[in-house]
C-alpha cells in the first residue's frame, strides 16, 4: 500500500511507502491522457481525481509488467487502484481521459477501451462538449 501525498494536474500523483528505504516518488497514471491544464475539461478530470481520492487515501499501485516498471521523464508509468478501483478505468468510463496508445495494448485495454466507448455514447465529459 501506498499513499498519494499530492496531487500535480489530473493524473501525476506523488506516492509515499510506509516502511520503504526509497525516497517518494511520482507517477503519472498509465494508458490514458487527460487534458492539460488550459484545455477544456482539465478542471472535470481533476475534480474526478479529487473525489475517488478523498484526502489522500491509501492506494496501491501496479506496473503494466511487475519485473520492469516503465519509467519517463522521473516519473513511473503505472496503474492506481483506490477503494478497489482502477483509477484509469473510472477517468475513462466518466469522460474525462482517453485511452493513448500504451493503454490499447496495456492488460487492461480491453476494459479501458469499453469503458471509453460507453462515455462516447454517452456524451460523457469530454465527449459532451461541443465544437465551437
Amino acid at each position: 500500500m501506498c499513499r498519494v501525498t499530492e496531487l500535480w494536474g489530473a493524473n501525476e500523483l506523488k506516492m509515499r511507502q510506509e516502511h520503504y528505504r526509497d525516497l517518494p516518488w511520482w507517477t503519472r497514471l498509465y494508458g490514458i491522457d487527460v487534458p492539460s491544464v488550459d484545455k477544456p475539461g482539465y478542471s472535470g478530470a481533476r475534480q474526478d481525481l479529487e473525489i475517488m481520492l478523498g484526502r489522500f487515501p491509501d492506494v496501491y499501485v501496479e506496473d503494466e509488467k511487475p519485473d520492469h516498471p516503465i519509467a519517463r521523464n522521473a516519473h513511473y508509468l503505472q496503474y492506481v487502484w483506490t477503494q478497489g478501483k482502477l483509477i484509469q478505468f473510472e477517468l475513462v468510463r466518466d469522460g474525462w481521459a482517453t485511452v493513448n496508445e500504451e493503454g490499447h495494448k496495456g492488460r487492461y485495454g480491453k476494459y479501458l477501451l469499453a469503458a471509453q466507448d460507453e462515455a462516447k455514447r454517452l456524451h460523457e465529459g469530454l465527449w459532451g462538449f461541443k465544437a465551437e
